[in-house]
Parts: C-alpha cells; structure tokens; sequence
C-alpha cells in the first residue's frame, strides 16, 4: 500500500481506526509491528505514532510483552459505557440549552432528524450516510455546549461505542426505533423542554445498549 509520505500517521491512523470501527479488525484481534510495516510498506516509527493515538482512543491497549491489542468490551463493560454516555449526552444536551443561538442549534438538529427518518437506506453507501447523520444528532449537542472537557471526556467513550452501533445501525428495524427516538429528543429540545430533552436521550442510550448486546 502506497501512502503519502507527508502524512504518513496520520493515513495510518486514519486507516486503522476506520477498519477498527467497522469491525474489519476485530475486537481482540492483536496489532504487531511487524505485520503492518508490511501492509504499509513504511517504517516503524509512523506505525508506533498511529498506534499510540488509538491507544489514546481507547480503540487499542497496549500490553507489555504482548503487544498491542483491539480493544474487547464484556457486558459490564458495555453497559456502563452506555450508561456513561447516556449521562454525558444528557449533560451536553443541559449545557447546550444556555447557548446564544438555539435556532442555529434546532437547523443542525432537524437536518440529522429529516435524513434518517426518511426511508430505510438501500445499499452501503447510503447506510453510511445514515449512520454519520445518526451519530451527528448527538455530536451537535457537544458543539455547542461549550464545554470542551465535557466534549473530550465524551470523544473516547464515543469511539468504543462505535464500534458497536455500527453493527445494529445497519437494521432496518434499529435504524426507525433509533430516528423516532431522535425525533421525539428533537422535538422537546425545539420546544425548550431541555430536561425533557434529556431524559428521552438517557431513555435512547439505555434502548442502544440493549441493541448493542443483543449482538455480543
């Protein structure tokens, strides 16, 4: 694989966390040094720098003696992943609500709403589309909460979560429970019914985790 030099890890980086969040690589599955100075055809010190970004992620962890590993989530693990999010949505959601501009914040809101509650996606490409729309519904609130540590805190647990609501994000039956959900969290928040708003995210992410143990 021909990479350009310039920018070397962060093509690597790049590369690797798109295989790792739509399970190409899969959980547990071990990194080595050696195996991806030969896919990339590149040296050692590009491959480390990338590996130590998703390390930063939380999408690897690295053990001594071992090497580096995909990360691997049990239940309990999932279930307070999802919790914390819950929360920490929630929490965006209540910081948003005292930005100046509610009405750039409703636009954004609307626009992830309208696409994925059109039809069920037909084909790859547009599943994706759908996807990215359904995880910039929640991103929103974080853009505008500002609030950076609570943008940062949440940026690494969003990575772990990704991994697996890749996998339910592709049903069609996850896809309309998961945009009527946002509908009704839209909605609330429009009218202003912040804590409301909340609450039906929290009610979201609980539902969201039992997808995403349905699949373990």
């Amino acid at each position: 694989m021909i990479l350009n030099k310039a920018t070397l890890s962060d093509q690597i980086y790049e590369i690797l966390r798109a295989d790792i969040l739509s399970r190409k690589i899969k959980p547990g599955e071990k990194l080595t040094l050696k195996n991806l100075k030969e896919q990339f055809e590149v040296s050692s010190t590009p491959i480390r720098e990338a590996l130590t970004r998703l390390t930063d992620d939380g999408l690897v962890r690295y053990y001594s003696n071992i090497g580096v590993n995909v990360i691997e989530l049990s239940l309990n693990d999932l279930e307070e992943l999802y919790q914390f999010m819950g929360d920490l949505d929630r929490l965006a959601i209540l910081y948003s609500a005292g930005h100046p501009d509610q009405a750039a914040i409703c636009r954004e809101l609307q626009e992830a709403v309208s696409f994925t509650s059109a039809a069920s996606p037909i084909g790859e490409k547009d599943t994706q589309t759908w996807i990215y729309y359904s995880d910039r519904f929640h991103l929103i609130f974080y853009d505008y909460c500002c609030n950076s540590r609570l943008k940062t805190a949440a940026e690494k647990l969003r990575s772990q979560l990704t991994i697996f609501s890749n996998i339910y994000e592709t049903e069609p039956e996850a896809q309309s429970h998961i945009a009527e959900q946002h509908k009704q969290i839209f909605e609330a928040y429009r009218d202003g019914q912040f804590a409301l708003a909340g609450d039906r995210m929290k009610e979201h992410l609980n539902d969201s985790m039992r997808y995403a143990i349905a699949h373990v």
